[in-house]
């Protein structure tokens, strides 16, 4: 990214510079051996907090910097830059997926306690939404918490949660009331609560530095003061920092797509075919061209709907458009960038291999392209 890009001011260059160091140094060089465990060091939340990378967004008095959205795209893109996309998504639930709701809907208790863990990174957090039943549809969410005097009486499990062996707290998508959103709620839940297991971790394709499981919640009794918000407001407090957690994967995919393409032009420049490097043959230039123009489109459509959300002007429709645009792009840039190493491409110790299996999550992840398309069907009016 250009100093000059009229997106970034100079404050927000010299943060890129820090996080740009702070990667390099204490997260790139540990990528392989985290890839290899299927999990990050959790002790690198605790260092990330130490520097003030946890809680941008967030309000000083609960440990936060309160600055704006583009110091977080900022964060987003510098820390996608590590060589891996799955310790980067971890570290977007902490700061823009499972956080928001506690921000917005929690009282001044439960931010005293969890939001300041949470950007300290004495606490990591999970947000446990999708079931092995349900994923998009979370009107219909079947884990039920039932009231009991001053608890909840927790019953049920949920699938494909990032974080989930690591975090100390889950902020759980429950069912308080009768069926569809106005029944659904949320509860802080500690790691730590009689009646919580993680089921198993899962073992996936891709996003292997991070961790991904099934949690299970058996008679799992949590205080009542751990509502956030009101019963049946649920999932309005999700849907506060949608925004946000999409424009985190729109960096996370065009970022990743860059470096794949920065991997490719450097392979094009030493590969040589024909007695020439490939990057001189025209077939290959042009392909290196599109990919570069695809990944710009993807910054400009992001970059515009984060400006949007800064003004406060609704844009579900352009956060939907470039979240869809930016993680379908990804998949096609890594796949070219993949296609142009050859057969070095299908190797694991080449960058675009890992990156061409982390990539693929980033359309299911945060709402799939197929809800996205339908997102901008029903703002263009074209669906009730």
């Amino acid at each position: 990214m250009s100093p000059r890009d009229y997106f970034f001011s100079d404050e927000h260059e010299a943060f890129r510079e820090t996080v740009r160091r702070f990667v390099d140094k204490e997260i790139r060089p540990k990528i392989n051996e985290w890839e290899t465990n299927g999990c990050y060091d959790r002790a690198i939340f605790k260092r990330m907090g130490e520097l003030g990378f946890l809680g941008l967004g967030y309000p000083v008095e609960y440990g936060g910097q309160e600055a704006d959205i583009r110091m977080s795209i900022v964060f987003w893109e510098e820390i996608s830059r590590c060589g891996a996309m799955g310790f980067p998504m971890s570290v977007c639930v902490q700061t823009d997926m499972a956080s928001p709701s506690l921000a917005h809907a929690g009282n001044h208790a439960q931010k005293d306690k969890y939001l300041k863990a949470v950007c300290s990174g004495e606490k990591i957090i999970a947000v446990a939404i999708t079931e092995p039943n349900y994923g998009s549809d979370v009107a219909n969410i079947e884990t039920k918490a039932v009231l009991e005097g001053d608890y909840y009486r927790v019953n049920g499990s949920k699938m494909f949660i990032t974080n989930g062996t690591q975090a100390d707290v889950i902020n759980t998508v429950v069912r308080t009331g009768g069926p569809g959103y106005q029944g659904v709620s949320l509860l802080l839940i500690d790691a730590d609560t009689p009646g919580f297991s993680v089921g198993r971790k899962l073992e996936k394709m891709g996003m292997l530095s991070s961790d991904t499981a099934e949690l299970v919640f058996e008679d799992c009794m949590v205080p009542r003061e751990n509502l956030l918000g009101r019963e049946g407001e649920g999932f309005f407090a999700l849907m506060a920092g949608l925004e946000r957690e999409r424009l985190s994967v729109c960096a996370l995919s065009y970022t990743g797509a860059q470096v794949a393409l920065e991997e490719a032009i450097k392979y094009a420049k030493a590969r040589v075919q024909f007695n020439k490097p490939i990057i001189r043959h025209q077939v290959i230039a042009h392909m290196l061209a599109d990919m570069a123009t695809e990944i710009e489109a993807c910054k400009r459509l992001a970059y515009h709907a984060a400006s949007l959300v800064e003004k406060g002007i609704s844009c579900n429709r352009e956060v939907s458009m470039a979240k869809l645009y930016c993680t379908e792009t990804a998949n096609r840039v890594i796949d070219r960038a993949v296609q142009i190493h050859g057969g070095y491409g299908f190797m694991k110790e080449y960058i675009v291999e890992r990156l061409y299996r982390d990539a693929r999550l980033a359309t299911i992840g945060a709402g799939t392209s197929q809800i996205m398309r339908h997102i901008i069907v029903r703002e263009l009016g074209l669906r009730e």
